[in-house]
């Protein structure tokens, strides 16, 4: 059996990373007995192997607060191959559920989270949750545009300071 220890609030604790699901078991444990926090970052510190665990835990409960902690984890990944789940946990009707797949589907900041969310949008009737999703689907694309001009714009400032240095070695010569 494969172990690691590590330090939690300075105490060191043994846990079993044998397989994803021993670790999300573990993870889930802590995140039940009250420390959300440690279980939170020790799951997303670990391999994305651990997603189909964490969703088939997310499957296997009634829990509500631990939905919702399998989600936003599965979130923080924000990886395109957990949009469908993502997407499934939008369209529950429970408010806790869908807001946080809702920003799971923001914070992933892809043109594939918005097509996702538009997606669900086009089957959603309730007129509140639908305004959470065009905002959110309009924030995100905002969001995905910035970027992409921040990754333009040093080339397009650059271009003027090279145009001048140019010329100005152009004139001494």
């Amino acid at each position: 059996i494969r172990a690691s220890i590590s330090a939690v609030d300075g105490l060191d604790v043994l846990q079993d990373m044998e397989s994803p699901k021993s670790t999300v078991e573990h993870y889930l444990g802590e995140f039940r007995a009250g420390h959300g926090d440690e279980a939170f970052h020790g799951l997303t510190e670990v391999e994305p192997a651990v997603i189909s665990e964490l969703i088939n835990a997310y499957e296997d409960t009634t829990d509500l607060d631990t939905k919702v902690f399998v989600i936003e984890v599965i979130s923080e990944f924000r990886l395109d191959s957990s949009l469908y789940f993502l997407c499934h946990a939008l369209r529950r009707d429970d408010p806790r559920i869908w807001k946080a797949a809702l920003n799971g589907l923001a914070i992933a900041e892809s043109p594939n989270a918005v097509d996702a969310m538009d997606h669900v949008l086009s089957s959603i009737q309730d007129s509140d949750k639908r305004e959470w999703i065009e905002e959110a689907i309009t924030d995100t694309n905002m969001v995905i545009m910035k970027t992409a001009e921040q990754a333009v714009a040093p080339n397009r400032s650059l271009a003027p300071i090279l145009k001048s240095t140019s010329s100005v070695r152009g004139s001494e010569d």
